[in-house]
């Protein structure tokens, strides 16, 4: 690893809390119109249904658009099925809009400052660069840069968008490691050349299973991570 110049972040899960901050917000809503809802399904069943629709953009499917598009149009398909929840487009316009405000998990601002001192760190996330740029604003962190896939026109796990990654920074891949909580992102980008930095995740989600083991660098949480990354 001593090669390494630059890191990568995925960010959704991995470092910002999207769970908590989709669940409040659903509850507010939920209660505002009496409605029974069991926020944790609802928010990652808005989540699932947004990837299955990236999907879709990915294979050419879908016209090419970004996550703020998706996470729109994915709420018109699934409120309807919660009864009671019947939220108006205004609402929904605002729902969408909490993907803006995440915070961070609490390790994880120290070691980004440690991080920086000795490596390029930036983003690269299916999130669209306005999320990226408001959730980082929100939580008080900054970066070297933000690389979004809705301008890299490849979305991950497509190889392309792990190697447009290393191309834009002037970077064979293996001089990037891409830094995440979910094994099938690391193992994309292993398969794209870049070297991969695996963190356990703090909540369980969708596509945080599966073995670590093949990853260069394994850390029990950030403070780990770094430790690792510094010495």
């Amino acid at each position: 690893m001593e090669n390494i110049k630059a890191l990568a972040f995925d960010v959704g899960g991995s470092v910002f809390d999207w769970q908590t901050a989709v669940r409040r917000k659903v509850r507010l809503l939920a209660d505002r119109h009496g409605a029974k809802i069991d926020d944790h399904e609802f928010a990652h069943a808005w989540r699932r249904r947004m990837f299955e629709m990236l999907a879709e953009v990915r294979h050419g499917d879908r016209p090419h658009c970004n996550a703020d598009d998706l996470h729109r149009e994915a709420l018109d398909e699934l409120v309807p099925q919660y009864k009671g929840f019947d939220l108006t487009a205004s609402e929904k316009d605002d729902l969408t809009m909490v993907w803006h405000a995440l915070d961070v998990w609490p390790d994880f601002p120290a070691a980004l400052v440690r991080l920086r001192e000795r490596y390029k760190v930036v983003i690269l996330s299916v999130l669209s660069y306005s999320i990226l740029v408001d959730s980082s604003k929100h939580a008080g962190i900054s970066w070297d840069g933000l690389l979004s896939c809705e301008f890299l026109r490849k979305y991950k796990p497509s190889a392309e968008a792990y190697q447009q990654c290393a191309t834009l920074l002037r970077l064979a891949p293996e001089q990037v490691t891409l830094v995440a909580v979910h094994p099938p992102d690391l193992a994309a980008a292993a398969r794209a050349g870049l070297r991969t930095g695996y963190v356990k995740p703090k909540i369980h989600e969708a596509g945080s299973d599966g073995d670590p083991s093949p990853f260069d660098i394994k850390a029990e949480d950030y403070g780990d991570f770094a430790d690792q990354m510094c010495r």
